[in-house]
């Protein structure tokens, strides 16, 4: 994903990945559709290691977002299907407008991020 070798992406990614950092720039590598802009805002990509990915990833992959008005950063790794929140953590809540490229990414995930409503 291009938009993580960004200078305001790289260091919050850096910071975000806390001993995760081999998983995160795997997943960065992983094949996937390009980065998007949703909603004139943020910036949406991810990566994954399924065969057939087209239906979403179920075992491996990373997802990652960038607010581009404020640089907040959102990164989810899935790990063997499970996920591992990294930025914000699993009681952070996520923007409504990444509800769709997530759902793509990992539709029906168990334990997904919670979306605001507004």
């Amino acid at each position: 994903m291009q938009v993580a070798a960004h200078s305001a992406v790289s260091l919050a990614l850096r910071n975000a990945a806390r001993g995760r950092q081999q998983a995160v720039y795997a997943g960065l590598r992983l094949p996937g559709p390009p980065v998007a802009l949703v909603e004139g805002r943020w910036l949406a990509g991810w990566g994954c290691a399924d065969a057939g990915a087209s239906q979403g990833c179920t075992g491996r992959g990373l997802f990652l977002a960038v607010d581009s008005a404020t640089e907040r950063l959102f990164l989810m790794l899935l790990e063997d299907g499970v996920p591992v929140y990294l930025a914000p953590h699993r009681t952070g809540h996520w923007p409504r407008p990444l509800a769709a490229p997530f759902a793509v990414f990992a539709p029906g995930l168990a334990r997904g991020p919670v979306f605001d409503q507004e």
